[in-house]
C-alpha cells in the first residue's frame, strides 16, 4: 500500500523563492542584464493512463533539468535546453492514487530557478467517509466508542487533531484507531454532572497531490449521570420566543429536522447591506433552513461562523441548543435560533429529497408554518418573458466588483392568480449563465422566507411596516433544478404583449402609437398627442449572461459580448438579438437595441394631472376565470427630479383621458429610481420593477378596453425620498416601461 504522509516542501520553497527574488532585486539595477528566465506553465494535471507532456522554457542561457522527487515513474526527455525550447515528461500507467512530481528548471550561468509540477490522476481516487459524522460517548466512565468509516486509505497515512470545543477539560480523548471499518475513540469520563462537552477530530491525509483533506467527526460526551439533553419539538421551541427580542437557551434541549437549504446555491440566505456601498456577503454562508421531521415547522438557522456551517442539503441533524439565541419576529410570524456551532451536532446523516417531507401548495395557500421550511409551488410561471433569473446592470454588483445591490425579486404567478417574488442573490452561481427561463408553466420550489426589498417599495419614507415589504412571503430556490417547467405547456394564454419595440406610427388620432410584440391586439400610445419626441429609447439589462468585466468577482468575471441573447424568442422560433454586437458589449448586461419605453414628460403643469401610457386591447370572446397585468419598470437617473414615485393602473371602456370618472382603479404602485453611483440610496434600483395586477372579470367581453398607467402625484425624489417634484417635461431623464402584458387563464 502507498502510503501518504505530507511532504515537506517548504525549505525547497523558501530557498527557491531567495533565489528567485534576488534575481528580481538584481535585475532592477540599471546596469544589469535582462535575464530571461521560466517556463510557460508552471502545473500539469495528467490523466491515469501512460502519455508525455510539452513543456515549453523560455531563456537566454543554458538550463538543467532534474526532478526534484524520487520519481520513478517518470522520465525526462534531457537534461539541458540551450536557451529557448522545450522538453517532456513521459509517464507510466497509475494504477494506484494520485501522485505527482516536480521538475527543477536551473539557469546555468546566473543560477535562477522555475519548478513545473505534474500531477497524475489514479485509478483509484483516495476516500474518507463518515456516514454518520457525530460520535455521542458516555461520561460516567472512561471507554471506548465506535463509528462506521469507510476509506480505502492506509490508517497509518491518516493524521488525527483533536480540538475541544465544549465543556470543562481538554485532552479527555485518549487515541483514535481504525480496524475493520470502524473508527474507535478512547475517551476520559467527564467530571460534570450539569455540562456535556464536545470535541472535533479532523482526520487530515495527502490526497496525492501535497494537498491536506480532511474528514471530521463530532464528538459529544454526556455528562458524567450520562446525560445529555431532552428532546424537543419546535413547536416548543418556538413557544419559549420572545417575539422582538433575543431569548439565550439555558436547557440542554435537542431538536432534530432536516437541512433543506444548499450552501453551493449561493442562494441560502439574505446578504444584508451594511451601508449604501456595501453588504455583509458572511451571512448567506451563516444561513442554514432546518425544517422539522413533520414538515410543518422551520427554523432559520444563523450559525457563529462560516466555518461552522459544514450541513448539506438533505442532512438529518440533531442539535444541542444550549448557548444558542432564539428570536421570534411577527407579522408574519417566524423564528430564528443563531450561534450555531459545530459542537453541538449531536447527530448528522446525509440524506436525499425523498427524504424531506412533500410541501406542495399554491401561492395563496401559505402560511406562517411555512416559513423556513421547503416548498413546491405548483402551476406557476414567470409572466415577464425576457431576461434571466436577475436582469440588473451588473456594474452595481460582483459583476464588476461593486457591492450595491445583493439580491433581485423575480416575479412569478400561479394558476388562480396570486403572486409571489422569487430571490435570487447576486452571489448565486447560477443566476445568469446564458439559459433561458422557460416560458410555460409547472412548479417551482424552494424555501419560504420573509425578506424585506426597500427598491420596490419605501413607503412613504417613513412608514416602517411598509418600508420594503413585498408581501408576507418570498421563495428562495436552492437549485436550478427546482424550476420544473414544461417549455411549450402552460395555464395562461396572451391577449396582448409588449416585449420589444415593433411598429411605430401617428395613427389618424394624432397619437403616436406602438403595437404588440405578440398578436395585433390593440396599440400602446403616450398620451400627450404628437409628441414624436416624447418617448424615446432607454437601455435594459435583460442579457441571459454570462456577465461580468474584468473587475468582477467569479464566476462574473471578463464575460464581454452577446453569446446568448435577451431570452426573447419570436413566435416564428426567431431568437430576438441574440448575436447583436451592442448588447453586453461592456460585461455589464446591458442592451441599447430598443426594447424599452421612455417619456421625460409626466406632469402637466397647467391641468396639474399627470400623463400617462395608454394601452388599447379587445376582450370580445375571451372567457376565462382569471384575468391579469404584468408591467415592468423604472425611473430614469436619480436626483434629476423628473420621475414619478407613485402611481396607478385604471381601466376604462373610453378610453377617454380628459374624464377621470370614466377610469377605475385596479392599483396603486411604486417605480423606483435608477441610481446614480456616486449618490446611491437605499430605494434605487439598478434593474426593472416586475409587477402583476389582477383585472377584474368585468373588463371581459369588450370590443375595446383600455388601461392606463398614470401618475397619482407630482413628488419625485432627491437625496431624500419624495424630496422634490416632476418636471414639466424636457428633462434628459424620466420614466420607463420595458414590459407590459394581458394574461388569461385558457
Amino acid at each position: 500500500m502507498m502510503r501518504y504522509r505530507i511532504a515537506n516542501y517548504g525549505r525547497l520553497f523558501a530557498a527557491a523563492m531567495t533565489l528567485a527574488l534576488g534575481a528580481c532585486a538584481m535585475d532592477e539595477g540599471d546596469e544589469s542584464p535582462l535575464v530571461e528566465f521560466g517556463a510557460t506553465a508552471t502545473e500539469f494535471t495528467v490523466n491515469a493512463t501512460a502519455g508525455h507532456v510539452d513543456i515549453e522554457v523560455l531563456s537566454n542561457q543554458n538550463c538543467l533539468l532534474s526532478f526534484l522527487d524520487d520519481t520513478s515513474w517518470a522520465e525526462i526527455s534531457t537534461s539541458v535546453i540551450r536557451g529557448d525550447g522545450k522538453f517532456f515528461i513521459d509517464y507510466d500507467d497509475n494504477p494506484d492514487f494520485p501522485r505527482m512530481t516536480r521538475v527543477l528548471i536551473e539557469a546555468e550561468q546566473s543560477g535562477r530557478r522555475d519548478t513545473v509540477t505534474v500531477k497524475q490522476r489514479g485509478g483509484i481516487t483516495p476516500t474518507m467517509v463518515l456516514p454518520s459524522s457525530s460520535l455521542i460517548v458516555r461520561g460516567s466512565a472512561a471507554g471506548e466508542a465506535e463509528t462506521d468509516l469507510e476509506t480505502n486509505l492506509d490508517f497509518a497515512d491518516v493524521e488525527a487533531v483533536m480540538t475541544y470545543t465544549g465543556g470543562e477539560g481538554e485532552d479527555w480523548i485518549g487515541g483514535i484507531s481504525y480496524a475493520d471499518g470502524k473508527l474507535k475513540v478512547s475517551f476520559q469520563s467527564n467530571p460534570s454532572a450539569e455540562k456535556p462537552r464536545s470535541a472535533n477530530v479532523a482526520l487530515n491525509y495527502d490526497n496525492g497531490w501535497g494537498e491536506v483533506q480532511t474528514t471530521t467527526l463530532y464528538v459529544i460526551q454526556q455528562t458524567a449521570n450520562d446525560e445529555l439533553g431532552q428532546e424537543a419539538s419546535f413547536e416548543e421551541v418556538r413557544s419559549m420566543a420572545l417575539m422582538g427580542a433575543e431569548t439565550e437557551i439555558d436547557d440542554f434541549l435537542i431538536i432534530s429536522g432536516y437541512v433543506v437549504s444548499a450552501p453551493e446555491s449561493g442562494n441560502t440566505g439574505e446578504n444584508p447591506k451594511t451601508t449604501y456601498t456595501s453588504i455583509d456577503y458572511s451571512m448567506c454562508n451563516k444561513t442554514v433552513y432546518l425544517e422539522s421531521l413533520d414538515g410543518k415547522y422551520g427554523f432559520l438557522l444563523e450559525t457563529a461562523t462560516e466555518e461552522d456551517n459544514i450541513f448539506d442539503r438533505y442532512d438529518k441533524v440533531q442539535l444541542l441548543l444550549n448557548g444558542t439565541k432564539l428570536t421570534g419576529y411577527e407579522n408574519p410570524d417566524r423564528y430564528t435560533i443563531s450561534g450555531i456551532t459545530t459542537s453541538m451536532i449531536v447527530a448528522r446523516e446525509a440524506g436525499t429529497a425523498s427524504s424531506v417531507p412533500v410541501k406542495e401548495k399554491y401561492i395563496a395557500d401559505l402560511d406562517d408554518t411555512d416559513l423556513y421550511t421547503f416548498v413546491t409551488l405548483k402551476e406557476c410561471e414567470f409572466p415577464v418573458r425576457k431576461g434571466s433569473l436577475t436582469p440588473v446592470h451588473e456594474g452595481y454588483t460582483l459583476g464588476d466588483g461593486i457591492a450595491m445591490l445583493s439580491k433581485y425579486p423575480r416575479l412569478m404567478r400561479d394558476i388562480q392568480g396570486s403572486s409571489i417574488y422569487l430571490f435570487t442573490n447576486t452571489t448565486c452561481p447560477y443566476r445568469r449563465t446564458g439559459k433561458r427561463l422557460p416560458y410555460g408553466s409547472g412548479s417551482v420550489s424552494g424555501v419560504v422566507v420573509f425578506e424585506y426589498f426597500q427598491p420596490y417599495v419605501y413607503g412613504d419614507g417613513a412608514d416602517v411596516d411598509t418600508h420594503g415589504r413585498i408581501g408576507n412571503y418570498q421563495l428562495r430556490h436552492m437549485a436550478y433544478e427546482d424550476i420544473k417547467f414544461a417549455e411549450e405547456e402552460s395555464f395562461s394564454a396572451l391577449l396582448t404583449e409588449y416585449r420589444y419595440i415593433k411598429d411605430k406610427e401617428v395613427a389618424a388620432d394624432g397619437y403616436v402609437s406602438w403595437y404588440p410584440t405578440f398578436g395585433n391586439n390593440g396599440r400602446f400610445i403616450h398620451s400627450r398627442k404628437g409628441a414624436l419626441g416624447d418617448v424615446y429609447i432607454p437601455n435594459t439589462w435583460n442579457y441571459l449572461g454570462p456577465v461580468g468585466t474584468t473587475k468582477g468577482t467569479e464566476p462574473f468575471r471578463n464575460n464581454l459580448g452577446n453569446k446568448n441573447g435577451l431570452g426573447i424568442i419570436l413566435e416564428d422560433g426567431t431568437d430576438y438579438l441574440a448575436s447583436n454586437s451592442s448588447i453586453n458589449s461592456d460585461g455589464k448586461g446591458q442592451d441599447a437595441n430598443s426594447n424599452a419605453w421612455v417619456s421625460t414628460y409626466w406632469w402637466d403643469d397647467t391641468a396639474n394631472t399627470g400623463w400617462s401610457w395608454r394601452i388599447e386591447f379587445s376582450t370580445k370572446d375571451i372567457v376565462t376565470d382569471h384575468l391579469s397585468m404584468q408591467i415592468s419598470v423604472q425611473s430614469g437617473r436619480a436626483l434629476l427630479q423628473c420621475s414619478p414615485i407613485y402611481w396607478k393602473a385604471q381601466w376604462s371602456l373610453t378610453g377617454d383621458l380628459s374624464k377621470a370618472e370614466d377610469w377605475t382603479d385596479i392599483g396603486a404602485y411604486q417605480v423606483p429610481d435608477f441610481p446614480m453611483y456616486q449618490t446611491y440610496r437605499e430605494w434605487q434600483l439598478p434593474a426593472y420593477k416586475q409587477i402583476d395586477f389582477p383585472l377584474p372579470l368585468e373588463m371581459l367581453g369588450h370590443e375595446k378596453v383600455y388601461v392606463r398607467l398614470t401618475p397619482e402625484n407630482n413628488l419625485s425624489n432627491t437625496l431624500d425620498f419624495a424630496g422634490g417634484f416632476v418636471n414639466a417635461g424636457g428633462s434628459r431623464s424620466g420614466s420607463a416601461m420595458d414590459y407590459f402584458a394581458i394574461r388569461y387563464n385558457k
